[in-house]
């Protein structure tokens, strides 16, 4: 009997895989993921279930002295000493232990979800980790409004909302508000590692801080990207490339370029956006044409210790335009992971020469939401006979 569920087990665990590999038909992975747990916890039991029968029947057990399985409870740690509820959280799971025991031994995955070309599917512990280890290498993602709903997200496009003087009686107009609906795509991401086979001796921690740092760098760079200077054709919409009302928008030319100009896009925004917004600039430019500038009082304009630009926050980007400076709510613009980054590897790709492949994959979309929490300085070049110098 036991051995009958066990099969069915298996086959019940093939036909998960095959609907996981095929992209084209869309899946409940919170279902998915549920039936996949229930299922090992009860392949689990069969199997202890058969071990300790077998042992009856050999006779290396006795049924009074049936001791539990070797190894520790879950709130024990060696030497007997028992842990602590903040100790506990501290301890990765025996779900993520168990994935990179086998990334690095190239051994049995214990979560049930390995797929039939020998990948192994990454805890989603470990996923939520990469978002986290994103979030801490770049500063855009935590600017803008980062969402996972899951599937296809339609949502209304916003403009300012305005509110009307009127009597009591009248009726109610809408001044602003919702002009339409934005739907969210889908389009693909990805990174990958490569990892020799001889990091068997590193420990499981420095291990994950390895995959774990390495593609949470590649995909928060390319969603940087996206989001700064994203065409809206097959990828995201970025900041700098959406459709602006004219009056956000300013140009002014290198000779000309000082704190003034700076100041300026400040007041291209309405005050309760501008309360909360930030300045966007570009790594060279901000290095450039900035750090060192000073207002009419004589002092830095920028402040190093707090990292603020005229009293407001200052994002510095690689991906942001050169020559273009961005003042807006960050919020107003939705990046939605459809799907979150999922993390898989792979010992037989590069088997003969000794690599283990680790590749990150997430697939998402982002637009401005709102237009007019958003304005762009631009900064144009001087005419031949002009003069170059920066203003203060």
């Amino acid at each position: 009997m036991n051995e009958k569920r066990l099969n069915e087990i298996k086959a019940r665990k093939a036909e998960i895989r095959t609907l996981l590999e095929d992209t084209s038909k869309d899946v409940n992975l919170e279902e998915i993921n549920s039936e996949l747990d229930n299922l090992d916890k009860e392949q689990r039991t069969l199997e202890k279930r058969a071990e300790i029968a077998q042992k009856l029947e050999t006779g290396e057990l006795e049924p009074d002295n049936a001791e539990k399985a070797p190894g520790l409870d879950d709130d024990e740690e060696e030497g007997g000493k028992e842990m602590n509820t903040e100790e506990r959280k501290t301890k990765m799971s025996k779900e993520v232990r168990s994935f990179l025991k086998y990334m690095i031994t190239g051994g049995r995955e214990t979560r049930g979800v390995t797929l039939t070309n020998g990948q192994a599917v990454v805890p989603e512990e470990l996923d939520d980790e990469i978002i986290t280890e994103m979030r801490e290498v770049s500063d855009v993602i935590n600017f803008i409004n980062l969402k996972n709903v899951r599937g296809t997200l339609r949502v209304g496009n916003l403009s300012a909302i305005g509110a009307n003087k009127d009597k009591d009686g009248d009726a109610i107009t809408a001044n602003g508000g919702v002009t339409g609906d934005v739907t969210f795509g889908s389009y693909r991401t990805s990174a990958k590692i490569e990892l020799g086979v001889g990091l068997d001796t590193e420990s499981l921690d420095a291990f994950k801080e390895i995959v774990v740092s390495e593609l949470a760098l590649a995909l928060a760079i390319e969603l940087e990207s996206e989001v700064m200077t994203g065409t809206g054709t097959n990828e995201a919409e970025g900041l700098f490339v959406a459709e602006l009302p004219a009056a956000q928008k300013v140009s002014v030319k290198l000779s000309e370029f000082g704190h003034k100009a700076l100041s300026s896009i400040k007041g291209k925004i309405r005050r309760a956006y501008g309360k909360r917004a930030s300045y966007v600039v570009n790594t060279e430019t901000f290095h450039d044409l900035i750090e060192g500038m000073v207002g009419t009082d004589g002092h830095p304009i920028y402040n190093e210790s707090t990292e603020m630009l005229l009293k407001k926050p200052v994002i510095i980007s690689d991906e942001a335009p050169k020559n273009k400076i961005l003042f807006g709510y960050g919020k107003r613009y939705w990046y939605n992971y459809n799907m979150a980054p999922q993390v898989a590897s792979s010992e037989h790709e590069k088997f003969s020469e000794g690599m283990i492949v680790h590749r990150a994959l997430a697939f998402g979309d982002g637009h401005v939401m709102d237009s007019k929490a958003f304005a762009i300085l631009e900064i144009t070049a001087d005419s031949a006979s002009s003069n170059t110098e920066v203003k203060g």
